[in-house]
């Protein structure tokens, strides 16, 4: 799992406060845990921040009740996600390698080639969407989780781009990427469907996640149910045990009916055998009552305990971004012990190289683990075949 996908944490908070406040236009002066925002006075927003100090904080108890926090689940910061889910902000950026460092690969870095020389070549521009989702799981009994997840997705081919989501959420801490003010236009359409896109993105990546609660949750409510089940049960014992007695009293009082000579003695004995009658009826009233529960299963109370113990999902995008991105080829001019040959493969600025290269001597594929090596103007795997 890349950084794009990340709980609640004081990294994830700071960057989306950050992005949510420059996409209204906010000045942000950063020191230390400390940040001054002020806004615009025509800024679309219900905040009104002037010169306002912001704490940043790990946990909500570091800071003074009355201060505007930026921490997870801080009420600051829950405002923004909602306002933003609400507003669902569309801005535009552009990468270019002027502004973005070359990103190369872990299987030639890991290696022990050295680089000498390298030189994108642009081609054509790419668009992308990124977008930030919050996400909510829970329970109304007790499970909850909170995730902020980045996503982007390229526009033209509908493909995930993880890197492009990393690179994202980097330009967005950092504060360096460059607004596109004029000469590009968004496709409303196009937008949606990526981030309708993107959502199903989000679903699949917290499926596990989503499983995994819910089959707790989903335990938690046959746990509940069993023990109501069990006191149930318990009571109509209770209950028939409560029958015997009474109608061990009952005898007793049949037992006093009939050697009692004395009338008004009689007339209590009868009196009181009329009342332990009805009480037997209505105990035994009870018990079938609870036996026929028993045996259908207690279906309404089975249902309302699932439907306490069911998940609600909330997956809204905060923030989107339409990312222009430049692709083309990365030559590079590689150095091992004794020779020296020049190379180049497909490169997207903000996502790096896009593909893996194989070892030309078993085609086995190269990754930071098996690196890129140089013999005799071959490239091979510094794992798989530089002995051999």
């Amino acid at each position: 799992m890349t950084d794009a996908a990340m709980a609640v944490t004081e990294r994830a908070v700071e960057r989306f406060a950050e992005s949510y406040l420059r996409s209204l236009g906010a000045d942000i002066v950063k020191n230390e845990r400390q940040w001054t925002v002020s806004l615009p006075s025509d800024a679309e927003t219900e905040f009104e921040l002037d010169e306002t100090v912001v704490e940043i904080a790990g946990d909500l108890e570091e800071t003074s009740d009355d201060a505007l926090t930026i921490a997870p689940e801080s009420p600051f910061v829950d405002r923004l996600i909602e306002e933003a889910a609400a507003r669902q902000p569309t801005g535009t950026l552009t990468l270019t390698n002027e502004h973005w460092e070359i990103q190369l690969p872990s299987w030639i870095t890991a290696g022990p080639l050295e680089i000498t020389d390298q030189t994108f070549t642009p081609y054509y521009d790419r668009q992308a969407l990124c977008a930030l989702f919050h996400i909510g799981i829970e329970t109304v009994s007790e499970y909850q989780t909170e995730k902020l997840r980045a996503v982007a997705i390229d526009l033209a081919d509908r493909e995930e781009r993880p890197q492009l989501a990393d690179s994202y959420l980097d330009l967005t801490e950092n504060g360096t990427h460059e607004r596109i003010t004029a000469g590009l236009s968004i496709d409303e359409q196009s937008i949606a469907s990526g981030l309708e896109h993107a959502r199903k993105c989000v679903e699949n990546e917290i499926g596990p996640t989503i499983q995994a609660i819910r089959e707790q949750a989903s335990h938690a409510a046959e746990t509940e149910f069993d023990e109501y089940r069990q006191l149930v049960r318990q009571q109509r014992n209770e209950l028939s045990d409560q029958i015997d007695r009474t109608i061990e009293r009952l005898t007793e009082v049949n037992e006093a009916i009939d050697t009692t000579a004395e009338q008004s003695a009689r007339v209590r004995a009868l009196r009181r055998r009329k009342q332990l009658r009805s009480k037997v009826a209505d105990l035994r009233s009870e018990v079938t009552d609870l036996t026929t529960k028993i045996e259908n299963g207690f279906p309404k109370k089975h249902e309302a305990i699932r439907d306490r113990h069911s998940l609600t999902i909330r997956i809204h995008p905060a923030t989107a971004t339409v990312v222009y991105y430049e692709r083309g080829d990365l030559t590079l001019t590689l150095r091992g012990e004794d020779a020296s040959k020049a190379v180049s493969y497909p490169y997207a600025v903000g996502i790096g190289v896009t593909n893996s290269p194989t070892c030309t001597r078993c085609g086995q594929e190269i990754t930071s683990a098996n690196p890129l090596t140089l013999d005799s103007q071959q490239f091979i795997g510094s794992a798989c075949c530089a002995n051999t």
